[in-house]
């Protein structure tokens, strides 16, 4: 008997040891488990606090958001009588060569894509033959933010002038010098021979997309460019169509103007081209009959494609209304005046 209520007690004694040692530890648990809730509410908080602070980001510059040269250059401060927005602008009689508005006429610039009338030109002047097809390869794939539908592998005929003139694509443009006799170099060597024989001697080509800034010429210059390539009457359908489809194998591709102006009703255009890079700025020439002239017209470096259209507006207005004053003027008689 006194041997088992020694083990008896020597069992509660355990038990309550335990016990002990249970109650020690819970605390030790609760502590733990609040902590580790204070944590995650510092940790919410700190989120929402961050969340609520604006971000600082770093500011990208856009493409097109630098000055062109021509801004840089300081020309568009430069002062006209008909307040045109453009740094460039010029208008000629197509038929006698009587400038009739005249800006900065001479001072070289990039001109972007109107690169794509001399490249046009070479193409109409040579023999190859429009329905041979070409095929569009990587390495038409030049480096440009602006999209093309001229896909690897398409295999188009030389109607990819049209895509090149009205929906400025390069990838078209490309192919059409790269499957040139002699490749893309003896076509840009031929694009400045042209150039030469056309008497634009402040004028240079680099390539045949005008995305090479090397590109570059005068607005009296591309006065003749237009005049040359107006006598071409594939080069006048491919540049003034609204839209148009083309085929390429089993798809029809369709194509778009980049030229507000055609459409217009006002408007009798035979030739045009549009172009931006940001170091040409926007420009747009045009072959327009107005009233009873032919006039091409040129405006470089414009600071918006809505301004690049309203100063071809402006220019034509005030060649349409000299035009009137002069026949009125002709028709009365000096006594009448004087």
């Amino acid at each position: 008997l006194p041997a088992q209520a020694a083990a008896s007690n020597a069992a509660t004694v355990k038990t309550a040891a335990k016990t002990a040692k249970v109650a020690k530890a819970a605390p030790k648990k609760a502590t733990a488990k609040k902590t580790s809730v204070n944590r995650l509410k510092a940790s919410a908080k700190k989120v929402a606090i961050q969340k609520k602070r604006p971000v600082k980001r770093s500011k990208v510059r856009r493409a097109g958001m630098s000055p062109s040269q021509a801004t840089l250059a300081g020309l568009r401060k430069t002062e006209d009588p008909l307040m045109l927005g453009s740094s460039v602008a010029y208008v000629m009689d197509q038929d006698t060569g009587e400038e009739l508005v005249v800006k900065n006429a001479d001072v070289p610039l990039p001109i972007a894509s109107v690169t794509k009338l001399m490249t046009a030109l070479v193409i109409a002047e040579s023999d190859l033959s429009l329905d041979e097809k070409v095929r569009i390869t990587r390495e038409d794939y030049v480096r440009s933010t602006a999209r093309s539908k001229m896909a690897n592998g398409m295999r188009i005929t030389r109607e990819a002038l049209k895509a090149a003139l009205m929906s400025s694509d390069n990838r078209a443009a490309h192919a059409l010098a790269r499957t040139y006799p002699g490749g893309k170099r003896a076509f840009v060597a031929k694009m400045n021979e042209r150039a030469q024989e056309l008497g634009m001697s402040d004028s240079l080509f680099a390539d045949p997309t005008g995305l090479d800034n090397r590109n570059h010429s005068t607005a009296r210059d591309l006065g003749k460019l237009v005049a040359a390539v107006y006598q071409y009457q594939e080069i006048r359908e491919a540049s003034t169509q609204p839209v148009a489809r083309i085929t390429a194998g089993k798809r029809s591709v369709r194509l778009a103007t980049t030229n507000r102006l055609i459409g217009d009703p006002s408007w009798k255009i035979g030739i045009q081209k549009t172009g931006f890079t940001t170091a040409a700025g926007r420009c747009m020439v045009v072959q327009s009959d107005v009233g009873e002239r032919r006039l091409v017209m040129v405006v470089l470096d414009s600071p918006s494609n809505a301004k690049r259209a309203n100063d071809m507006r402006t220019m034509r207005d005030y060649v349409a209304a000299e035009n009137r004053f002069s026949q009125e003027f002709a028709a009365v008689a000096p006594w009448v005046i004087f």
